[in-house]
């Protein structure tokens, strides 16, 4: 059995890697334990890019996408990585909420465009209804050279990664938790569950319930899809902006459905292309049972929507990929303490671009001190609105 520390993390996705980076900056000692290897593709923190975007109504999370932009570039400046390309946002369609309003009000700068001015712009795309571009803190991030930077930080500062470290047993004592892993036993004073889709193998037993929380995991399949220069103008990879497409459901014109699940997005990846994909629409599984394989017509789908909405992209170059999302019933985090135990999971696909700031605030009630999440609201993260 190791030397006691303060905390142990359980996952080194983007939550865990930032959350541990956060505590050793502060001075605690803590190990991070990971079920698989470094830079694997099986949980939701790998890939060359994640939407980097302010697109939101709810003044707690345009606060923290103030925090988290001044807490990226730290990050870059002390690690000397680039993961952020600020090429802009572009949002457009017809969505439930009218985002321009209190982005403005909480000073994101946009810009308003009709359909016509957006395409002149961007020819490789297409729009409809209004259109917004966040065109200086909006973007992509790398996820693959986030964990890097998260890894590389957290390790400087006396911080540890333990890969292939599968949890098996967690126990508590008087003064701690005694960890169980197909690496060695750990001890610590308190235990932070970062482990995304894998949350509910361990939760209920960590929380003492007797029943799941009321979290799914969707595997879903974006693609890849090359460029087309002379159909894109300008456009390539380094200056293609990220883009979402809230579409009508019923469309306003002709009044028929949209074939098209849920909201659209878009952005680029570095030698890959544009990706292309609908929010959280997949299957639902258990993370151990992925097949890694798109359903039938899911290709053709996406390639279909390319073909009528992003003439700047060849519809006939499909590389489609696997991910997964770890969804809550509201689609806000989960970020809560329960004595020793804290089970955080920024989850429902738009945690990401918050990572430095959830590691900070995740980090922080850890450490006994939740002024950050009441401050936001006090149930906004907790553990009661997961509760089945």
């Amino acid at each position: 059995m190791s030397e006691k520390l303060d905390v142990i993390v359980v996952g080194a996705g983007a939550t865990g890697l930032a959350t541990a980076w956060k505590l050793a900056q502060a001075g605690r000692s803590v190990t991070v334990l990971e079920q698989f290897g470094r830079a694997h593709k099986k949980g939701s923190s790998h890939g060359g890019s994640r939407i980097y975007r302010a697109t939101y109504v709810q003044r707690e999370y345009l606060d923290l996408m103030h925090h988290a932009l001044d807490m990226w570039r730290e990050l870059e400046s002390d690690s000397g990585l680039r993961l952020l390309s600020e090429v802009g946002l572009v949002s457009h369609g017809f969505p439930p909420h009218d985002f321009e309003q209190p982005m403005r009000a909480a000073g994101i700068p946009l810009e308003v465009l009709t359909p016509e001015e957006a395409q002149e712009r961007w020819p490789g795309m297409r729009f409809e209804g209004k259109v917004l571009h966040e065109h200086k803190t909006a973007g992509r991030v790398n996820a693959d050279l986030t964990l890097v930077a998260l890894e590389q930080e957290l390790v400087r500062h006396g911080g540890s990664v333990v890969y292939g470290a599968q949890v098996t047993d967690v126990q508590a004592e008087v003064y701690g938790v005694i960890v169980e892993s197909s690496a060695g036993t750990y001890r610590a004073d308190k235990i932070v569950l970062a482990a995304g889709g894998w949350t509910n193998k361990l939760a209920p037993q960590l929380l003492g319930l007797d029943q799941p929380l009321d979290m799914k995991v969707v595997e879903v399949a974006p693609a890849h899809f090359d460029i087309v220069s002379e159909r894109a103008g300008s456009l390539t990879e380094s200056t293609w902006p990220s883009f979402t497409h809230d579409h009508a459901s019923v469309d306003p014109t002709t009044g028929e459905s949209s074939r098209w699940p849920g909201i659209v997005y878009g952005l680029a990846t570095d030698g890959e292309g544009i990706k292309v994909g609908f929010n959280a629409y997949g299957v639902t599984l258990d993370p151990d049972q992925r097949t890694f394989t798109p359903r039938d017509g899911d290709v053709q789908l996406h390639a279909d929507y390319v073909r009528e909405w992003l003439p700047g992209l060849d519809a006939e170059t499909a590389a489609p990929l696997s991910c997964t999302y770890t969804r809550t019933p509201h689609d806000d985090f989960l970020i809560d303490r329960s004595g020793r135990v804290v089970v955080a999971s920024p989850c429902s696909g738009h945690g990401f671009k918050f990572m430095p700031a959830l590691g900070e605030m995740i980090a922080n009630v850890t450490l006994g001190d939740e002024s950050e999440i009441s401050s936001l609201r006090p149930d906004l993260f907790s553990l009661a609105r997961v509760l089945a």
